[in-house]
């Protein structure tokens, strides 16, 4: 134990493998998620796309997506690669940049919130959904959301300084205390509780639908009862009276299985948030028992513990594209025709020998 105690924190292999997660890892999520994040809201803004609420919500993640990479993840990677911490320039600097941090993580879990919700009222309320579920309701939610956000991380700006000696740390005890349940309530737990009720209303719903649709596939068998003569196939297509049961009950089969597949994306993105971020912010509440006092050895671990739990979290950040390739048929042709050149017709001149090779046809 005396041996330990010479220690510092540096010399443990944990803290040598938290600062390799920093230097090597880092850049690996911003180039990866730059370019994913670009490429989904390219997607997303197609001419087919655009016009849905659902991806006007998702383009806007895809926004605050980048916003968290180059404003939390870029500073870890400039302070352990290069010794270069964005927040030690100035105390308004330490100011601004921990309220960013915390602002852009804060919105991108609301705007993942609000497209949930927006799916949710689209699939339960269909009817209604034409007057609620409108750009320009989506774009009055999305500045609602900056504004709350604005006021909830406002404090930041005076609770928030910059310490010679420790960096840039807050300076009272309700953001030691009190902020890190706040956080984790209007960060991480209520947020996914709001998504799982909105998935769950959802999910019933899509059964509901697809029970009633398979109850009316053969109308002809549930009405038997009724002694009329039914024609044949090829007699009611020959007279003209085509039913139109099938039609419309293949319609709203496509309509479910649309539903359906932004469901399971919906649904994916919502899981993978909150396995990627509760980490963090758990560690954020034990900061305070665990770390003061703690010995070196002790602190390199949690040292460790902390790299890995910003690493899921800005993980979270970085491959929403992938899920929407993996999950959404939809997307993933819009993709496709993104870099599709086969649709790019060249018109050409018939040659003459073309025209007389087609008239020695025609004349035989």
């Amino acid at each position: 134990m005396a041996e330990n105690s010479t220690l510092s924190m540096k010399d443990f292999p944990n803290y040598l493998a938290s600062v390799n997660i920093w230097k090597y890892l880092s850049p690996c999520l911003i180039i990866v998620g730059t370019f994913a994040n670009i490429l989904s809201i390219i997607v997303l803004l197609r001419k087919s796309m655009r016009n849905s609420t659902t991806m006007f919500y998702l383009t806007i993640l895809a926004f605050g997506d980048l916003s968290v990479l180059y404003t939390g993840l870029l500073r870890q990677w400039l302070r352990h690669a290069f010794d270069i911490d964005l927040r030690s320039f100035s105390n308004f600097g330490c100011k601004l940049h921990v309220f960013l941090v915390y602002f852009s993580l804060d919105f991108s879990t609301w705007i993942l919130v609000a497209v949930t919700i927006d799916r949710c009222i689209s699939v339960c309320l269909p009817f209604k959904s034409k007057d609620y579920c409108t750009m320009k309701h989506a774009k009055i939610a999305v500045t609602s959301i900056c504004f709350l956000l604005c006021a909830l991380n406002g404090h930041l700006f005076g609770t928030v300084a910059l310490d010679g000696n420790k960096g840039c740390y807050g300076i009272s005890s309700f953001i030691l205390s009190v902020w890190p349940w706040i956080d984790l309530c209007a960060f991480c737990i209520g947020p996914f509780a709001v998504m799982m009720v909105c998935n769950i209303f959802i999910i019933r719903q899509i059964v509901m639908s697809n029970k009633r649709i398979e109850s009316h596939k053969d109308p002809v068998s549930r009405n038997l009862k009724i002694e009329l003569p039914i024609p044949s196939t090829s007699s009611a297509h020959r007279n003209g009276h085509v039913p139109k049961t099938n039609g419309r009950h293949s319609k709203n089969k496509r309509r479910l299985r649309k539903i359906s597949h932004v469901t399971i994306m919906l649904l994916t993105v919502n899981i993978v948030y909150f396995t990627c971020t509760l980490p963090i912010a758990i560690y954020l509440i034990g900061y305070k028992f665990w770390v003061p006092g703690a010995s070196s050895e002790r602190r390199a671990a949690l040292d460790l513990v902390w790299a890995i739990s910003n690493f899921l979290q800005y993980t979270n950040n970085t491959i929403h594209f992938f899920m929407y390739c993996l999950t959404s048929p939809k997307f993933r042709k819009e993709l496709s025709n993104l870099f599709d050149v086969k649709h790019k017709h060249v018109e050409f001149e018939p040659s003459a020998a073309y025209h007389q090779d087609k008239a020695k046809v025609t004349k035989f």
